[in-house]
């Protein structure tokens, strides 16, 4: 019965997990993160506490691990657990991140909507970015902006697209006067 004593120590070396939440902004500039871990410790001289520090690239997405090999939890002198950090996204006031691209949704009045407009989006790295729309804007229109989005981690120098959708509102009420103007403007076929 060799196996015994073997078999409760695979659970030891499940690695210790931890979440790492992250601005849009931090994800967009990149970011160093300093993590505090403590640990069980056997051998004489280990600290029981690891610190961490993780250097985000721009671009990184939600889901990206970070291993630190033997730093967790040591179940036997010299073996150790790994740490592994894993990327967590906040939610943005804003902006939505789809892969490398951005979000931005627009609210836009029903005469702006068929007649055009500029919309301005306050950009991760604090621009103003004015949009002109020129096209009519139908429920599924969307403008997109290319090079605006998030920068591409795998591909330095690169990025996604800002992909503005729209929410179009209508007026509450019409005067009678409105309503002759905008029959005059759009006479049935």
């Amino acid at each position: 019965g060799g196996m015994g004593p073997m078999g409760g120590m695979m659970g030891a070396k499940r690695p210790c997990v931890t979440d790492v939440n992250l601005s849009l902004e931090e994800l967009f500039h990149g970011t160093t993160k300093k993590m505090r871990i403590t640990r069980k410790t056997v051998s004489q001289g280990r600290p029981e506490k690891f610190d961490a520090e993780i250097a985000v690239k721009p671009g990184w997405k939600s889901g990206t691990k970070i291993t630190f090999k033997g730093e967790g939890d040591e179940y036997q002198p010299g073996q150790a657990q790994d740490v592994v950090f894993v990327i967590k996204e906040k939610p943005h006031g804003w902006l939505k991140r789809s892969g490398n691209d951005l979000v931005y949704k627009a609210r836009v009045p029903l005469v702006d909507a068929l007649t055009g407009f500029k919309v301005d989006v306050e950009t991760l790295d604090n621009r103003t970015l004015r949009v002109n729309v020129k096209d009519m804007v139908h429920p599924s229109y969307t403008k997109i902006v290319h090079n605006e989005g998030m920068p591409k981690a795998k591909s330095p120098g690169e990025r996604g697209d800002l992909i503005i959708t729209f929410d179009v509102y209508y007026p509450n009420a019409l005067t009678d006067e409105q309503k002759r103007a905008i029959r005059e403007a759009f006479p049935k076929p």
